[in-house]
């Protein structure tokens, strides 16, 4: 972490504990910053509170804090109490196993680390997010057969969650001792190539939009691998 977001992170937490007093019953840093691949000036920093009481006074007080850090980048906090954390791990397993493997406690009691995730509602919720994908990826290709600007646009964002569901499918395994790219991971978790997939995601840095003959040798690819994906997921365990 760089000196600036440390500063500004401990002056948001002192600030707080201060407003919130015993009501704050943990702070708890997640997303990008607290995985390791944060990006000072492009990524956001995330933070979940946990409070005894969620009321509109609450609310307003930590809005009223964090509007004054709007600018060094702090996301809106996710607010929540013990009791929607306990009863929502089953409609949100991938949110929270994301949250259980990378996250840090700046303040109070670490409430997420004992949480229990259903590895087949994981599942679950994974084979749902690619099969969307997939559907997704096809109602493009019938919205704007020409390749227009506007389907170009869908298909980066496309890009955009196909890129958070592949983390997300990483989470059926350990994490590995070896950090490995996202992709060559994924690989090696499915033994599906992924050449498509690492084209538009790589799309997004590219200075020129490619020419309609790549795009259309491709398109067909990434619905393939998608797919596949899918059915990757489709045959794991229930």
């Amino acid at each position: 972490m760089d000196a600036s977001t440390e500063k500004f992170l401990n002056q948001l937490r002192e600030e707080l504990k201060k407003d919130l007093g015993q009501n704050l019953q943990a702070l708890i840093l997640y997303g990008s910053l607290a995985r390791g691949d944060f990006v000072p000036g492009r990524s956001d920093i995330n933070l979940m509170l946990v409070l005894k009481v969620v009321d509109s006074a609450a609310l307003f007080s930590v809005g009223r804090v964090f509007h004054k850090y709007r600018r060094h980048r702090f996301a809106t906090p996710v607010v929540t109490d013990q009791g929607y954390l306990d009863s929502s791990v089953d409609v949100f397993p991938i949110e929270f196993e994301e949250l259980k493997r990378h996250h840090r406690l700046l303040h109070g009691e670490d409430l997420i680390s004992p949480l229990l995730i259903s590895r087949p509602q994981l599942r679950l919720e994974l084979e749902r997010e690619f099969k969307q994908n997939l559907l997704w990826l096809r109602e493009l290709l019938i919205e704007y057969p020409d390749l227009s600007r506007e389907f170009m646009k869908g298909l980066l964002n496309a890009g955009r969650s196909l890129y958070t569901h592949l983390r997300a499918l990483t989470l059926l395994q350990p994490e590995p001792e070896q950090k490995q790219e996202l992709l060559e991971r994924v690989e090696h978790i499915t033994g599906i190539k992924l050449p498509a997939i690492k084209w538009l995601i790589l799309l997004r840095m590219q200075p020129k939009p490619p020419k309609k003959a790549e795009v259309l040798k491709m398109v067909q690819k990434l619905l393939e691998e998608t797919a596949l994906l899918a059915r990757f997921i489709d045959r794991g365990e229930r």
